[in-house]
Formats: structure tokens, sequence, C-alpha cells
């Protein structure tokens, strides 16, 4: 309809997001929730492959009980921008924490994001290369191999029961917020083509991480926002199997 010229010089202006709009006439609550369970397409198994499957919940997320196991943990939303959140740290393993920058990248009002439109793990250079040192050297080489130059790697040379959790330590409305990612989310196997991998880790811009799906794979994620007066709040409880 337009040309990109037109697109260029036309004036821009602010448009309301759906589900907020719909809370303003009153059609439904400013709610989404998802349940994932793969951040990549799994290969090998028919359309109705479980693996490919999940929900998304318009509306509500709490009132699904058959979806999630045990209490939610609440992370703090900073700005209702791009559910902007404070990481405080990322724990490989066993081993000490790695604390995260405070500061976001200029124009960021916080240093991450969680968004359930990524399929990765998305790193600023620096903690990425924190994180990956954690590693032994051979993990680390795979890990280089998918990360860096984008290769599958081959599932038969990971043996994942050997791979370290992954906890993300999120600031959150009642203290910390740990949330673990196993292995099997940040690997995601079965990836392209039948026996690849792929690691669900990428990386970003300095300063900056965008937490999305493998963070939201172990979990019933709600994005409620109505929380704390509009400003927004991130729901985590285990979800079903």
């Amino acid at each position: 309809k337009y040309t990109s010229t037109q697109v260029r010089g036309g004036q821009s202006s602010n448009l309301k997001p759906y589900l907020t709009q719909l809370q303003d006439t009153g059609v439904t609550s400013d709610k989404i929730a998802f349940l994932t369970r793969r951040s990549f397409i799994h290969v090998g198994g028919d359309t109705n492959d479980p693996l490919n499957l999940g929900w998304m919940v318009v509306g509500g997320g709490e009132e699904s009980t058959d979806l999630y196991t045990g209490a939610f943990q609440t992370v703090k939303v900073l700005s209702d921008d791009w559910y902007s959140t404070n990481l405080k740290a990322v724990i490989v393993g066993t081993n000490d924490p790695i604390a995260a920058r405070l500061q976001g990248p200029q124009g960021m009002p916080s240093n991450s994001i969680v968004d359930s439109g990524t399929n990765s793990l998305n790193l600023g250079p620096q903690m990425l290369q924190a994180v990956l040192s954690k590693f032994s050297s051979t993990q680390q080489a795979l890990l280089n191999q998918s990360i860096m130059s984008r290769q599958l790697v081959a599932v038969s040379d990971l043996n994942l029961a050997a791979w370290p959790t992954l906890t993300f330590v999120m600031q959150g409305d009642a203290g910390d917020v740990r949330l673990k990612v196993a292995p099997t989310d940040y690997w995601q196997v079965n990836t392209e083509q039948a026996g690849a991998a792929m690691a669900a880790i990428t990386q970003g811009q300095p300063g900056l991480a965008i937490l999305g799906l493998p963070l939201m794979n172990p979990y019933f994620t709600i994005f409620d926002g109505e929380a704390d007066s509009g400003r927004g709040a991130i729901k985590f409880a285990t979800r079903t199997a």
C-alpha cells in the first residue's frame, strides 16, 4: 500500500499493545501465559509430536492448574516497555555466581528482558564468555562450535547427563528468584535434522540479556500486565510434563 519512501516519511504514532486494548474494552485481562517444551522445532516426529505442542492462555493463567504444579515465583518488572527485568547473576552448576552488569545499555531501562519471542538465551559478550569459562574444555569446544560458528553438533557427542544446570538469579517481588535451565533445555536435540543438536544460547549486545524460551521451557510462565499497578510481573511455576 505504501512505498518505502512514504513509510520513511510518514508520521509515527504510538499504539497500545493488543492485550491492553482488550483489557481497556473489558474483553479480557491483560495477561498471557505459556507452556512450551522446546525452543526449536523437534524433527523426526509427526505433526502431533508432543514436544512441538504447547499452550497459550490469553487473559489468565493461574486458574489453569492442570498445566503447572507448586507455587509461583514472581520476577519483578522494572519497566513495562519490554517486560524489563533485573538479572542479578548466572550460576553454572555449583560454581560461584557470575554477577551481571547492573546497568543496561544506553536507552534501556534494565539489564535484561524476558521474551517469549526469542528462542535462545541471548547474553552479552562479557557475560557469555564468563559463563562459557565455567564449562570443561570439551564442553566449551562444543558450545563454541554451536554458538559462534552456528554449526550443528552430533547428539552422540554431548552426553547431556554430564552437563551443568544454568541458574538465572533474578530480582523478585520478595527476594531473589532462581530459575533453572537444564542441559536438555539449553541444548536442543533433534534440531534441523535427527541426531543433531544446537545450543539455544546466542551472543547479543553488551550489558543486555534477552532470556527467551529456554528459560520458559521448564515452567508455566505468566506475563501479568496488570500486576504492580500496571507495570507488570512475570510468574513462573513448574510446568506439568
